[in-house]
């Protein structure tokens, strides 16, 4: 993903924070605006205090500066479900020695011997995000049929 300058980055910003918003009030750190590399972490918990939430969306992207513009480097976007103790993320970053690896993670409740990673495509977090509450507000576990598991050439 590209954003052509840090207007573009501050309305994704506040695209986020109001899809989060939906749900609960979500918290946001945007750290390195005025640097080369920027780091954006927002997190909700559902309900909103984090002791009992039921599930906590977490979102994390890297930046690199180009120019004027902002290239998405790597991102790990995950659904912690603590009601059924799972946990279902997509990721894009170096893993085993390898950079940029396309992944998923996927942990649930009934079944810890699958593999860690599985294969993955390109995923942009409001995309995830969907997924995620429907999976949450549907009262759904999380589950891991269809997936494959990421090979040594992946």
């Amino acid at each position: 993903m590209r954003l052509s300058d840090d207007h573009a980055f501050e309305q994704r910003t506040a695209t986020v924070l109001a899809i989060l918003d939906d749900l609960g009030p979500p918290r946001i750190d945007d750290s390195g605006k005025r640097s080369a590399v920027r780091w954006l972490e927002s997190e909700l918990d559902v309900p909103e205090a984090p002791i009992d939430a039921e599930v906590r969306f977490r979102y994390l992207e890297w930046w690199s500066r180009n120019g004027r513009a902002w290239l998405l480097d790597k991102y790990q976007y995950d659904c912690f479900d603590r009601r059924h103790g799972s946990r279902f993320a997509y990721h894009r970053h170096g893993l085993a020695g390898r950079a940029d690896i396309l992944h998923i993670h996927c942990e649930p409740a009934r079944d810890r011997s699958r593999a860690p990673h599985y294969r993955s495509y390109e995923v942009d977090l409001l995309e995830a995000h969907e997924e995620f509450a429907e999976l949450y507000l549907g009262g759904r576990s999380i589950d891991c049929a269809g997936l494959r598991p990421l090979r040594p050439d992946d």
